[in-house]
């Protein structure tokens, strides 16, 4: 028997829409659950839930509760509650979140704001939301790995 019958709020899984490898497609899309992209979204992404795998990309701006990437997003994203970058993750663009977790390896490119901060009060009296500049994670990896190999040097000088 077919679930095509079934009533909203019945099965969660009804209300996702899955994008497979060589799967490209062309316009905005809305769901009211999940977005799955494993091939390429070329145009706006809406939805409560976003996975974009290894292999996928969108290109096009996202307004999501929760977004998990492991591939490409090209331009701006949204993530209110929570914004996860895994290590073969890619942002080029805005990034605005509630909460962000970033793997190792992962990379943002873009201006990145938090939601929480502007709630805070933190905002400038025009009422644009702060913001941080563009963030080099492997710069501030390398800069720390030096510094920490600087005062293991610099401890064993001084305790001969």
């Amino acid at each position: 028997m077919s679930d095509y019958g079934t009533t909203k709020g019945e099965n969660s899984a009804n209300s996702c829409a899955f994008f497979g490898e060589g799967v490209t497609f062309k316009g905005s899309i809305t769901a009211p659950e999940r977005i799955v992209v494993h091939g390429t979204v070329e145009g706006d992404v809406v939805a409560r839930e976003l996975l974009v795998g290894p292999a996928g990309t969108i290109k096009g701006n996202v307004r999501v509760d929760q977004a998990d990437v492991q591939g490409k997003v090209m331009q701006n994203i949204e993530a209110r509650v929570c914004l996860s970058l895994r290590k073969t993750g890619r942002i080029e663009g805005a990034a605005v979140y509630g909460e962000i977790e970033i793997e190792k390896g992962g990379v943002l490119s873009g201006e990145v704001s938090s939601l929480n901060s502007s709630e805070k009060g933190d905002k400038k009296p025009d009422g644009v939301r702060v913001s941080s500049p563009p963030i080099a994670f492997d710069a501030i990896r390398s800069a720390a790995t030096t510094e920490t190999r600087r005062d293991d040097v610099e401890k064993t000088v001084t305790k001969k």
